[in-house]
């Protein structure tokens, strides 16, 4: 199909099954165009309006999107790997949901945000998403996935399926990248936590991975339990909410501990000890105590002193982001 003939084929509104690969289109205007199975794989497409366009199993793989737009539009179950975005790409209020962005890349302004992507969710998270998108590809898509060769991909969806974490991790870690980079400080925090999250999720799927040495596992081991840790606790230091109850909670904690071993304090009594502890202030009702509890003094003032620091490290981000 040349340009001419498609572009009196768009007059419909409606584009199915289409192969238009390796074709160069300049300025095709797809604005409210329904696109099913249209494959534009290694396509490249300059100054193409997919505005308020209904796109779904379309392949958009190694194909090159300059200064176009996908303005409202709604994009589902599409395949952008290794696609690139350059020049100034609009994406303001569209929707990807169910769409692979493995190993694309976004030039400096074409810019997509958190917002675009449905749920705040990518392909990989969704385990029976990724597998339909893999195994039903054929049926729903633009038939047998080809390398940019033209050669059968040499893939196994299973094992794609296994490695789902791993393409997780990076898509939010590159995405916190793009986002920091641009000045969008909030979207790269929220992706900084997701990767983490990714990254944990990849760790613990390694265990079942035969090619990943005892060793390997044994130091995974000690990084999951500082990565929930520093999760549950923290939020990875962007979570003022997990910051405050943790104080709190640490806070009754140790009021609980006083009382336990102070027989003269009451519960109100403790709690106030153990506030001005977190503030590392002494307090006069604990005089000629156990040694048991002089310690727990020490350990309290100490842990109030390194929660404090992270609070204000996180409250200093908040502010400067906001």
């Amino acid at each position: 199909m040349n340009v001419e003939e498609l572009k009196k084929q768009l007059e419909s509104g409606e584009l199915v099954g289409e192969d238009l690969s390796d074709t160069v289109l300049d300025g095709v205007d797809f604005t409210s165009c329904k696109l099913r199975r249209v494959s534009f794989k290694g396509a490249s497409l300059s100054r193409c309006r997919f505005r308020k366009a209904d796109i779904a199993w379309c392949d958009f793989r190694y194909a090159h999107i300059e200064a176009g737009t996908f303005e409202d539009a709604k994009v589902d179950f599409c395949d952008f790997y290794r696609a690139l975005f350059e020049g100034i790409v609009i994406f303001n209020h569209s929707i990807f949901s169910n769409c692979s962005f493995t190993k694309c890349y976004f030039g400096d302004s074409a810019v997509i945000r958190k917002g675009n992507l449905k749920d705040g969710r990518v392909l990989q998270q969704d385990k029976e998403a990724y597998r339909k998108f893999l195994c039903d590809w054929h049926d729903f898509g633009t038939g047998e996935r080809q390398n940019d060769l033209n050669r059968r991909s040499d893939w196994s969806p299973e094992a794609a399926l296994k490695g789902r974490w791993l393409e997780a991790e990076e898509l939010f870690k590159n995405f916190n990248a793009l986002w920091t980079g641009k000045g969008f400080i909030a979207d790269g925090n929220w992706a900084y936590v997701r990767g983490r999250r990714m990254e944990r999720r990849r760790m613990l799927s390694d265990y079942a991975n035969p090619k990943v040495s005892f060793t390997e596992k044994a130091v995974n081991t000690w990084k999951i339990i500082t990565n929930y840790f520093s999760d549950i606790f923290f939020g990875f230091g962007e979570s003022m909410f997990r910051m405050v109850m943790t104080y709190v909670v640490t806070v009754f904690i140790f009021a609980w501990a006083f009382t336990s071993n102070v027989s003269i304090l009451e519960y109100g009594q403790a709690l106030g000890v153990s506030l001005k502890n977190m503030a590392g202030m002494d307090s006069d009702i604990l005089r000629d105590v156990s040694p048991l509890v002089d310690m727990l003094n020490v350990i309290q003032t100490t842990i109030g002193i390194i929660l404090t620091g992270i609070f204000g490290f996180i409250l200093g981000n908040k502010i400067r982001n906001q």
